[in-house]
C-alpha cells in the first residue's frame, strides 16, 4: 500500500511549528509615546451656548488648538 502526502506550497514540514506562541513586544507604550513630538499648541474645549427660534438653549461643543490660554476669549 502506497500513501501519498500533499502538501501546500511554500510548507515546510521540518521547520518548527509555533502555533500559540506570540512574539514579545519590541516596543512598550511609553517608548512610543516618548518618540512622539510635543505640540506648542494647547487643546481647549470649546462650549458655545445658542439660542434655538423656539427660546430654548443648545450648546455645541468642539475641540480648539490655541497657542496661548489667554487668546480662548478670541475664538468665535
Amino acid at each position: 500500500m502506497v500513501k501519498l502526502f500533499f502538501f501546500e506550497a511554500g510548507f515546510d514540514i521540518f521547520a518548527p511549528q509555533n502555533k500559540g506562541v506570540d512574539m514579545a513586544k519590541q516596543q512598550s507604550f511609553s517608548d512610543k509615546l516618548k518618540k512622539k513630538k510635543k505640540s506648542d499648541f494647547i487643546t481647549v474645549k470649546l462650549i458655545k451656548s445658542v439660542k434655538t427660534s423656539s427660546g430654548n438653549y443648545k450648546f455645541n461643543e468642539k475641540f480648539v488648538q490655541v497657542e496661548d490660554i489667554n487668546k480662548v476669549s478670541e475664538i468665535k
